[in-house]
């Protein structure tokens, strides 16, 4: 049976006509039948995900490792995405002396229109960020870097950490230290400074971005860096141009 679209007003079509004073056994039909598809619809969207339009999510990047979970309405959406095991790559600055190992991973594209967020979280438990060649030849077993997820991807640049911008403006930079080429603690921020971000030219897009703080922190080769965590966005589309 569909969903109902209307309120049941105690008359079924097939009812003998004339008045009664209680429903008859027609009448609890239809009512069993609007609360079987009521419940069925509750237990559908368990995970608070609603099937309009007006409460249309994001795009997850088809990433072996990453999985989403949208809960919300069409106010607000909660988009909490889970990494296992993911596989953020690496390259060494263009001129190592002053350009930072960097490495940049989309993960998420927004509705186009004015995207509203008002809160981020990220937690990468101890040991859950692993550097793949490591032992100084990519990533140092004992490398300082930051990552931080931005609304731009992360490029070459003559810099040593991100940019205190738009490469990690969804989630501040983290200053992740590796130890036998393991994080040796647990990162995790959270942040509630409210921000609109434009996307009606083009849509609002959350990428993992990389950058080592120093050239001792890696040496020329690429490298891997394996990532297992959780990133929680909270925000609203307001409206498209």
């Amino acid at each position: 049976m569909a969903y109902p679209t209307t309120v049941f007003d105690g008359v079924t079509p097939n009812r003998d006509a004339g008045q009664r004073k209680s429903p008859n056994w027609q009448d609890w039909n239809v009512v069993i039948r609007e609360l079987i598809a009521t419940q069925t619809r509750v237990d559908n969207n368990e995970t608070g995900k609603d099937d309009v339009a007006l409460d249309s999510v994001g795009i997850l990047a088809t990433v072996p490792g990453l999985s989403v979970v949208e809960k919300g309405d069409g106010a607000m959406h909660k988009t909490v995405i889970t990494f296992d095991g993911v596989e953020l790559d690496t390259t060494d600055g263009a001129v190592p002396a002053t350009d930072g190992m960097w490495g940049t991973l989309l993960l998420y594209t927004f509705p186009v229109g004015h995207i509203f967020i008002t809160a981020s979280h990220a937690v990468f438990p101890l040991g859950d960020l692993v550097a793949t060649v490591g032992g100084g030849g990519g990533l140092s077993d004992t490398a300082d870097l930051e990552l931080g997820v931005g609304s731009v991807a992360a490029a070459n640049a003559s810099a040593f950490g991100l940019n205190a911008g738009t490469e990690e403006d969804l989630i501040a930079g983290l200053d992740v230290d590796l130890v036998a080429g393991a994080s040796d603690a647990i990162e995790s921020v959270a942040q509630v400074v409210a921000t609109a971000y434009d996307g009606t030219a083009a849509a609002l897009t959350a990428n993992l971005n990389l950058r080592t703080l120093d050239d001792a922190d890696a040496g020329v080769l690429p490298d891997i860096l394996v990532v297992s965590g959780v990133l929680t966005l909270i925000w609203t589309s307001i409206g498209d141009n």
